[in-house]
C-alpha cells in the first residue's frame, strides 16, 4: 500500500510541475498554475500521510515468563567487579534470560538448575 502512495505522490508532483512550468509559456495560463499548485499540494499531502503511518507501525514486544513453583531471589553480585545486581538488570538477549551487570557491563545467561 505505501509503495502505491509513494507512486501516487511522483506522479502528482511531476505533473504539478509541468503544470506550473507551462503556465509561464506564451500566453501566460494562470489556470494551469492553479492547477500546478494544487497537484503539488496533493503530492506533499500523500508523501506527509504516508510517512506519518510509518510511525504507527511499530511494535513494542513484552515477554512474560511464567516460572513454575515458588521463586526466591537472592542477591547477586557480579563475578568480575563485585557490584549488585538487581532484577531490572536482567533482559531477554536472542530468546535466553541475559543478566547484565550495570557497572562493567559483563553478561552472564541465566540458567535453572533441576530440583532433583
Amino acid at each position: 500500500m505505501k509503495i502505491i502512495a509513494y507512486i501516487l505522490a511522483v506522479i502528482s508532483l511531476f505533473f504539478g510541475v509541468l503544470f506550473i512550468w507551462g503556465a509561464f509559456g506564451q500566453p501566460f495560463d494562470g489556470s494551469a498554475l492553479i492547477i500546478g499548485i494544487i497537484m503539488i499540494i496533493i503530492g506533499i499531502a500523500i508523501l506527509a500521510v504516508t510517512n506519518r503511518s510509518k510511525k504507527s507501525g511499530e511494535k513494542h514486544v513484552t515477554y512474560q515468563v511464567d516460572l513454575p513453583g515458588e521463586v526466591k531471589m537472592t542477591n547477586q553480585n557480579c563475578r568480575q567487579c563485585g557490584g549488585a545486581i538487581n532484577p531490572a538488570d536482567f533482559k531477554i538477549v536472542n530468546g535466553t534470560p541475559t543478566v547484565i551487570c550495570p557497572y562493567c557491563g559483563a553478561s552472564y545467561s541465566v540458567t535453572e538448575e533441576p530440583k532433583w
